[in-house]
């Protein structure tokens, strides 16, 4: 019979050692799984997050796509008074051209004035000494001194 208790002893130690292994793995499961739970937790607010994410970055696209179609219509626009500008610098430099014609004519004239000014001084200059001697024609003829 002693064999048969040694041999129960041994069962019994086998047992209570399985039993704190059994125990420690339950505990260990129980771990496990609380960690499962809160990482299923985890999944699911990531995957609200994602979806959060998704519409918003859907938002984000069309965003974009406005403000895409906006400074494509700026550009042309740009273009459009870009080209208005050249066209207005092309007049204005025909216009510059014209007043720099316009104000040599001027100056011309204005040249041409002074000579006229000039000969109508002499002109008058001459009236007046002919209108002198004639008066002094007058004077002297007057005065009997028919003399010249």
């Amino acid at each position: 019979m002693n064999n048969s208790n040694d041999r129960l002893d041994r069962i019994e130690a086998i047992l209570a050692a399985t039993a704190v292994q059994q125990q420690a793995n339950t505990a260990a499961i129980d771990r496990l799984t609380d960690r499962v739970d809160r990482i299923a937790v985890q999944q699911e607010a990531n995957t609200e997050a994602i979806g959060r994410l998704s519409v918003q970055t859907s938002a984000n696209t069309a965003a974009i796509d406005r403000l895409t179609e906006r400074v494509d219509s700026i550009a042309v626009q740009q273009q459009a008074s870009t080209e208005l500008l050249d066209r207005l610098v092309d007049r204005v430099d025909r216009m510059v051209s014209v007043i720099q014609d316009h104000q040599g004519a001027l100056r011309l004239l204005q040249h041409q004035q002074n000579e006229w000014r000039e000969q109508m001084r002499i002109i008058q200059t001459e009236i007046r000494d002919i209108w002198q001697y004639l008066n002094n024609q007058l004077r002297n003829r007057g005065n009997g001194g028919g003399q010249n």
